[in-house]
């Protein structure tokens, strides 16, 4: 080896030594973002409601998991049209950080379609899944896969739903769209029961979309039911965690603003109780450098909280009649809810029930009324999240942690 040849080969070997050590300074002092990012997002995540589901689960000296968040903002909804959205305009300045009209989905004035969170946390490597307790058509949800100026056309709706390039996972319950094997590629796997979806192999690439049995009225308000929610974030995130390149995960929960729309007070902060589970669950799976938002979308039926209730009463002790005679919980809008209303055909006026919650103003279903909602999170990318925001705001923030 001549001394010319020499001299270039330790020159070779200095330079790519330099280059390992410059990467590796790179890698291990400039901003990583999170392996696993997770956004929460649900009807009446507003103060008033927040406080009514804390004294409810545990009194007034308990605290909700989202109350161990650091970092808190109150977030404006309006769409570009109203200062109250409707559902479709609030999903869709979260999915896609645009503001649209009220009754359009991902599509703006123009007729523009904006792309989702789930779509660019695709594009970008990442493994995505898209949890509801609702059925996959409500606009809720929709709107991280659906571009349209018309929710409630379930025609369309399925059809984008089933030609959109498939997410890792994709759960909902029985409702508006009849999915079968022939909806889907070859590759994806449909599911249909809580028992496959549990048992079905996690490490399979394979996507899997999940329509579990639609469930009834009467027990979607017990212990079990609020379960559910919680188990079905576990096994997304065993799922999701196999990419080397991380992963978003979307819950949606509709069941918290369905509840509230029809005045079951009771029903409402259960559903509350059970979503706060949901995240502390993902805390716990997800690991503690995991970015979790959650946010609030709309704001249904004006519940308020009446009284002076003891500082440990809890349960129905808080949501029946005081000891004043009146009712603990009322609303702004709505049916109202009166367990032990009097039978039609009595004339005579009949005392309240013991755990009725009247409404301010009778209507057919609570309707949105105006205020913030809040956002809280834990994370890195989350300490933007303070003050005064819009619900674009929120987007933004997630969008830049993918």
């Amino acid at each position: 080896m001549t001394m010319k040849l020499r001299n270039r080969l330790l020159a070779l070997t200095c330079l790519l030594l330099f280059l390992t050590l410059g990467g590796l300074i790179l890698l291990t002092t400039g901003p990583r973002k999170p392996f696993a990012v997770i956004l929460f997002v649900a009807d009446n995540i507003n103060p008033a409601c927040l406080t009514a589901a804390r004294i409810y689960s545990g009194g007034g000296d308990s605290k909700l998991q989202l109350e161990e968040f650091p970092n808190t903002a109150l977030c404006r909804n309006a769409s570009s049209d109203f200062s109250v959205p409707d559902t479709a305009a609030a999903a869709t300045e979260i999915a896609s950080g645009g503001k649209v009209p009220n009754g359009k989905l991902c599509v703006d004035a123009s007729g523009a379609k904006l792309p989702s969170l789930l779509e660019t946390a695709s594009l970008k490597g990442r493994s995505t899944a898209l949890i509801t307790t609702g059925v996959l058509s409500s606009p809720s949800v929709a709107a991280f896969y659906a571009k349209t100026a018309d929710p409630s056309n379930l025609k369309e709706i399925q059809q984008q739903f089933c030609a959109h390039p498939p997410f890792d996972m994709t759960i909902g319950f029985s409702g508006d769209l009849e999915l079968t094997t022939n909806s889907f590629t070859k590759e994806t796997q449909l599911i249909r029961s809580p028992g496959d979806l549990e048992s079905f192999p996690f490490w399979k690439r394979n996507p899997v979309a999940v329509q579990l049995p639609e469930r009834s009225s009467k027990d979607s308000a017990t212990a079990e039911e609020s379960d559910s929610l919680s188990d079905l974030v576990r096994i997304a995130i065993r799922r999701l965690q196999l990419n080397g390149k991380g992963y978003l995960l979307v819950v949606d929960d509709p069941g918290i603003g369905a509840a509230a729309a029809s005045n079951d007070g009771e029903k409402m902060l259960l559903r509350i109780a059970a979503f706060d589970k949901a995240v502390a669950t993902a805390r716990r799976y997800a690991g503690e450098k995991a970015m979790i938002v959650v946010t609030g979308r709309e704001n249904i039926g004006g519940l308020r909280l009446n009284g002076h209730p003891f500082l440990h009463d809890k349960g129905v002790a808080v949501i029946a009649l005081n000891n004043l005679g009146y009712p603990s919980l009322c609303w702004s809008t709505g049916p109202g809810y009166a367990v032990e209303s009097s039978q039609e055909g009595k004339t005579k006026k009949s005392p309240p029930g013991i755990l009725t919650q009247p409404s301010a103003y009778l209507t057919p279903k609570g309707i949105p009324t105006a205020g913030d909602v809040l956002a809280t999170g834990i994370g890195q990318g989350t300490e933007r999240i303070h003050g005064f925001l819009d619900l674009s705001d929120i987007h933004r923030i997630v969008s830049e942690a993918l």
